[in-house]
């Protein structure tokens, strides 16, 4: 997240994840999911303005069709900072929404973890990146990652977090085809089959490849795109019909290794160039199948 601090104004921009790879290992007996995934911030960006106010929290959001009430994740986590530094000050926030609900993008948790760092230096609490974590990590499984941020390998129900060394900024396409899907009939579909060894080993040929800094030119996305993975993308399609067209409409574009992000629904792939990026999102604009969206990774 990119944060500017003026004095009783917090502005942040709170970006969206990709996930390059997710697999999901089992049950747990807490009814979650056990995964392995990383996970890459990406310059797509929410905006989060938070101002002093005499008392309580007042949210208000660019989306008319976005909640502002204490079931979105920016007032809930503003209501555990509150009950972990026991601050009585105010806050009137704003939330500029660009990131697509329901996309598999993180929105909500980016703007979470947004709101937790921006009360930490408005309120003045010295919270520890650990300890904002922990508090992150009540609202949902994607929050602790963005205290990170950049490229990280995440593990447990997403909440134990582990930076990752990244080379060159890759470019991406990302097309959201304009629809919400259900994370619970995602996984409700799933076949947890014994480890796939092939796909297994593939996590750390990724990393190996994230960390190059000096690959050769033209040759870094041809050399990550074969190791872009989710196990969600199977049952997802099955659930989805029309998420198998978005993935030919984007290899027909030529964009290397379209995968979906998260539990869906978006995907994406990638170029080598940032202008191919720019010159593919332009054309898929014109196709009538979603919001699409030119973009690198970040390490903020």
């Amino acid at each position: 997240m990119l944060i500017r601090n003026e004095e009783s104004i917090i502005e942040i921009l709170c970006p969206a994840k990709l996930n390059l790879y997710l697999e999901v290992k089992g049950k747990r007996p807490d009814g979650y999911h056990e995964i392995e995934t990383v996970m890459q911030t990406v310059s797509i960006y929410d905006r989060l303005v938070i101002r002093r106010a005499p008392s309580g929290e007042q949210l208000t959001c660019s989306d008319p069709a976005i909640l502002c009430g204490a079931e979105n994740t920016v007032m809930r986590a503003a209501a555990e900072m509150r009950a972990a530094t026991g601050a009585r000050d105010g806050v009137k926030i704003h939330l500029e929404k660009n990131i697509p609900p329901g996309a598999g993008l993180a929105g909500g948790s980016s703007d979470a973890a947004s709101m937790i760092a921006g009360l930490n230096i408005l309120w003045q609490a010295g919270l520890s990146e650990e300890r904002l974590a922990e508090i992150g990590a009540a609202i949902g499984s994607d929050v602790p990652f963005f205290f990170a941020s950049g490229t990280a390998l995440c593990k447990g129900r997403g909440e134990i977090v582990t930076r990752l060394p990244a080379g060159r900024p890759l470019s991406f396409v990302v097309l959201w085809p304009g629809f919400e899907i259900s994370t619970r009939d995602v996984y409700s579909l799933l076949s947890l089959r014994l480890t796939d060894q092939a796909v297994n080993g593939r996590i750390f040929a990724l990393v190996q490849q994230l960390a190059r800094a000096e690959p050769e030119p033209g040759t870094v996305a041809g050399a990550i795109a074969p190791l872009l993975f989710n196990r969600l993308e199977e049952p997802a399609i099955a659930a989805y019909a029309k998420l198998q067209n978005v993935k030919r409409l984007m290899a027909g574009e030529g964009i290397l290794g379209p995968t979906m992000t998260g539990s869906g629904s978006a995907f994406f792939g990638l170029c080598e160039r940032k202008e191919a990026a720019q010159k593919m999102t332009d054309s898929l604009a014109t196709s009538g199948h979603g919001s699409v969206f030119a973009c690198e990774s970040v390490q903020c």
